[in-house]
């Protein structure tokens, strides 16, 4: 006896996986997920001079730069990889959590080379040791845009919407990024 269940298909293997790393950021409490392919993500030189000129964190907290990755730095880096997760948070307060969590999920689920990044400046210190050494290299991450990515382009490019374009990065952004392979 056939049933209707037999006849139901399986959803290739590829939006499986990436059907799994969008229910782990839903539920961590992200309002929004989305699996881009690399080449989605848009870099330019000029993102730094944001941060340069106009930021009030530049060159004072370990994840901005001039100690983070370039935008050609992250350019080699995208190479070893073949896909993000996006992650949008209710509050910016919340991505940096919510990331690092992601990260070390997917870094238990076999990918190995997940990393996270954010749109937001560091604030696991009131005051960074920058002087010195990261009280929290574990959970310190650089800033999406100190690596020189262009947030609102690629957002724009899978189809989203910032909350405000013309802000930096502020604490008023809750967007994230794992970069996965």
């Amino acid at each position: 006896m056939t049933t209707e269940f037999s006849k139901i298909r399986s959803l290739p293997l590829t939006t499986r996986l990436h059907q799994e790393l969008i229910e782990d950021a839903i539920n961590l409490g992200c309002v929004k997920a989305k699996v881009i392919p690399i080449k989605s993500i848009t870099l330019g030189h000029w993102v730094k001079l944001q941060c340069q000129y106009g930021c009030s964190y530049f060159g004072k907290r370990f994840t901005c730069p001039s100690l983070s990755p370039t935008s050609d730095e992250m350019s080699e880096i995208l190479l070893d990889y073949e896909k993000a997760l996006i992650i949008q948070t209710r509050h910016s307060s919340e991505v940096h959590t919510a990331a690092l969590e992601l990260e070390n999920s997917f870094k238990k689920k076999g990918y190995y080379k997940a990393f996270a990044l954010e749109a937001l400046p560091c604030n696991l210190c009131e005051e960074c040791t920058i002087e010195s050494y990261c009280l929290y290299p574990e959970k310190a991450r650089p800033t999406l845009q100190a690596c020189g990515i262009d947030v609102p382009h690629t957002l724009n490019n899978i189809g989203w919407e910032m909350a405000s374009a013309s802000s930096r990065c502020s604490d008023h952004q809750a967007i994230g990024m794992i970069l996965v392979d």
